[in-house]
C-alpha cells in the first residue's frame, strides 16, 4: 500500500494544478492577460517551441562547464516569470497594488529557493506557478494551435529521453543543483531534496513543472470551451496517462509528455465528438 502514496499525493498535486488554473483562466482572460493578440497564429506555437529549445540547449551549455552558473540563471528567470505570474493572481485583490504584493512574494520565493530549496517550498510555489501559466496559454491560443502544441512537444520529449538523451541530462542537472522545476514528492518522511540525487535516490518521485503546465493548457481550454464535463474528460485522461507513466518509470527515466499530453488529446476527442 505505501508504494501507492507517493504517486497518489502527485496526481492530488497534479489536479490541484489544473484546478488553479481553470479557477483562475476565465477571470485571467476577461483582464487582457493573453500572451498573444491572435490565438490562431501558428507563430505562437513556434515561438515557444523555439524558446523551449534554445533555454534547454543553453542550461546544457553552462552546465557542462560552469554548473553553479546554471542555478542563478534558472533562479532569476524563476524570479522574473513569478513577477508576472503572480501578478495576475494579485490583480484581482487589489490591481494598484497587485505589482508590490507580486514583488514581495517573488522575493521572498527567490530567498526561500537559495537559502532553503526543500521539496514543500519548490511544491508550494511551483503548483501556483504551473496552475498560472496554463492558464495563461489556455487563453493565448486556439484549441487547435494547442492541440498540435501537445503532439510536438510529446514528440521532442520522447525524442529528447530515448534518443538524445539531453532531457535526462537536464533533470540531472536540476536536481543537482537543487532547482525549483520540479515537483517533488518524497516516498519517507526523512527525505530531503537538497541532499538528494536524481536517479541514485529513490526516496522521491519527480515530475518536471512542463509535465503539469504542457496538458494544463488542454485542460483548462476545454474548460473554457466545454465548461465541467470538459474539466473532468481531459483531466481523468491526463490521470490515466499519468498513472500509466508511474508503472513504466520502474524502468528507468520515462518521457511524461506523450502519456500526459496522450491521455489528454485523446480524452478530449472523445468529448469531442460524442
Amino acid at each position: 500500500m505505501k508504494k501507492f502514496i507517493a504517486p497518489l499525493a502527485m496526481g492530488i498535486l497534479f489536479t490541484l494544478s489544473q484546478l488553479i488554473a481553470v479557477s483562475i483562466a476565465q477571470p485571467f482572460k476577461k483582464a487582457g492577460f493573453s500572451a498573444f493578440e491572435n490565438p490562431e497564429n501558428p507563430m505562437n506555437i513556434i515561438q515557444i517551441f523555439i524558446i523551449i529549445m534554445v533555454f534547454t540547449l543553453f542550461i546544457l551549455i553552462i552546465a557542462k562547464y560552469k554548473e553553479e552558473m546554471v542555478k542563478y540563471i534558472i533562479l532569476f528567470s524563476f524570479f522574473l516569470a513569478s513577477l508576472s505570474i503572480f501578478q495576475a493572481f494579485f490583480y484581482f485583490i487589489s490591481p494598484s497594488l497587485s505589482f508590490l504584493f507580486s514583488l514581495i512574494v517573488s522575493i521572498t520565493m527567490f530567498m526561500l529557493l537559495i537559502k532553503h530549496p526543500e521539496w514543500y517550498v519548490i511544491d508550494f510555489f511551483g503548483i501556483f506557478l504551473t496552475g498560472g501559466i496554463s492558464a495563461i496559454f489556455a487563453i493565448s491560443l486556439s484549441i487547435e494551435m494547442i492541440i498540435i502544441f501537445l503532439i510536438a512537444l510529446a514528440i521532442y520529449d520522447a525524442i529528447a529521453v530515448y534518443k538524445t538523451k539531453h532531457m535526462v541530462k537536464l533533470a540531472e542537472t536540476i536536481a543537482d543543483s537543487n532547482l525549483p522545476l520540479l515537483i517533488i514528492i518524497p516516498k519517507k518522511a526523512s527525505y530531503s531534496y537538497i541532499k538528494s540525487k536524481i536517479g541514485k535516490d529513490r526516496d522521491a518521485i519527480y515530475v518536471g513543472l512542463g509535465d503539469l503546465i504542457i496538458p494544463g493548457i488542454l485542460i483548462t481550454a476545454s474548460y473554457l470551451e466545454k465548461g465541467i464535463a470538459g474539466f473532468i474528460f481531459t483531466l481523468a485522461g491526463a490521470l490515466a496517462g499519468y498513472f500509466l507513466l508511474m508503472k513504466l518509470i520502474s524502468k528507468g527515466p520515462q518521457p511524461g509528455l506523450p502519456y500526459l499530453n496522450g491521455g489528454t488529446i485523446i480524452s478530449y476527442a472523445i468529448l469531442h465528438f460524442l
